[in-house]
């Protein structure tokens, strides 16, 4: 994964054990308005049963990201997590609302797509709320072989062949 190390400025990294206790940090810098397009509900913060779901798939090796970090915090995040039959993953990114506009998601996604591939992942698929155009704009840009496959319960489904990449 590529890093960036210039000071004040973001880096990126692999995802570390301890990345999950210091998105309660993270959280501070997400709004309402950012969760729910990234949950479908507007949370008061990053909800439990995500950081659940975080920590059981770390541990069984099933959950895997990508984490950018400015001034010693998570500022944005870009994951996958493997189906039951390992032959596909669910992809996914949040980055803070300061952080947004500017490429983040983008790169995050792009180096999340290749951890995934260097893993033998053979395809990402990825939901987007209908009104996030931001998310849809960042997965285009960093996933040009991405297949639009349908809206379906208010979201675009997309999905891109790692081989392609």
């Amino acid at each position: 994964m590529a890093v960036i190390v210039e000071p004040g400025t973001v880096q990126l990294r692999p995802w570390r054990a301890d990345d999950i206790e210091r998105l309660g940090e993270a959280a501070v810098g997400i709004s309402r308005d950012t969760l729910a397009l990234r949950f479908g509900v507007p949370y008061p913060t990053i909800p439990d049963w995500y950081l659940a779901r975080i920590a059981e798939g770390w541990a069984r090796g099933t959950w895997n990201a990508g984490v950018a970090e400015s001034e010693g915090r998570i500022v944005g995040w870009a994951e996958y997590g493997l189906g039951n039959d390992r032959d596909s993953a669910e992809l996914a990114a949040l980055v803070c609302d300061r952080h947004q506009g500017g490429g983040l998601g983008t790169r995050l996604v792009k180096e999340v797509a290749a951890v995934a591939k260097a893993a033998a992942v053979p395809v990402l698929y990825a939901q987007i709320q209908v009104g996030n155009r931001a998310a849809r704009g960042a997965l285009h840009a960093a996933l040009p072989s991405l297949r639009y496959t349908g809206v379906q319960d208010g979201q675009w489904h997309y999905a891109v062949w790692l081989s392609g990449i």
